[in-house]
C-alpha cells in the first residue's frame, strides 16, 4: 500500500521513483496522481538520496533547495557548500550522485532561461532530461512511464 492510502497497481512496487526535494510539494502531487502506477520515495538532502538511489529505477529532482538546513548543502562533490548553492542543490545533488556511479535516468524540474546551458547539463549529466514547470502532468507521466521501462 502506498502512503496517503492509494493503492499500487500490479507491478508497481518495481517502479520506485526517488523524488529530490527541500520541501514535498512533488511527492505528493505524484503520489496523489500517479501513485497507483509508482511508488514515491523522497529524499531531503545528497545523503538521503544517495542511500536511497540503490532501490530506484528513476530520480526527479527540484532545482532550488532554499528550504533546506545550510549544514546540509553540497556541492557537486557531496562536500559541504555555501548557503547560495540552495538555489542550484538539485543539480549539485545529481553531479555528487554521478560522481559516485549512480546512473539512473533523471529528470530536473527547473525553468532554465538558456537554451545552451539545459543542452550542456542534459550532456554533462545524462541521462537527464530538464523540465519546465509549464509540463503538465499527463506528459511528465509519460516520461516517467519511459525511463521507468528502460
Amino acid at each position: 500500500m502506498e502512503e496517503g492510502g492509494g493503492r499500487l497497481l500490479p507491478g508497481a512496487a518495481g517502479m520506485r521513483l526517488l523524488v529530490c526535494e527541500d520541501g514535498t510539494e512533488y511527492t505528493e502531487r505524484f503520489r496523489r496522481f500517479l501513485g497507483g502506477e509508482f511508488e514515491f520515495v523522497r529524499a531531503a538532502n545528497f545523503a538521503e538520496a544517495l542511500r536511497l538511489s540503490p532501490d530506484a529505477r528513476v530520480l526527479l529532482f527540484d532545482l532550488d533547495f532554499r528550504r533546506t538546513d545550510p549544514a546540509l548543502l553540497v556541492d557537486e562533490s557531496g562536500a559541504p557548500a555555501p548557503r547560495n548553492a540552495a538555489e542550484v542543490q538539485g543539480i549539485l545533488i545529481l553531479r555528487a550522485l554521478r560522481s559516485r556511479g549512480v546512473r539512473l535516468p533523471a529528470l530536473l524540474f527547473a525553468d532554465l532561461d538558456d537554451a545552451d546551458r539545459t543542452t550542456r547539463l542534459e550532456a554533462e549529466l545524462a541521462p537527464l532530461q530538464v523540465v519546465s514547470s509549464s509540463e503538465g502532468l499527463p506528459r511528465i507521466a509519460q516520461r516517467l512511464r519511459k525511463l521507468s521501462n528502460q
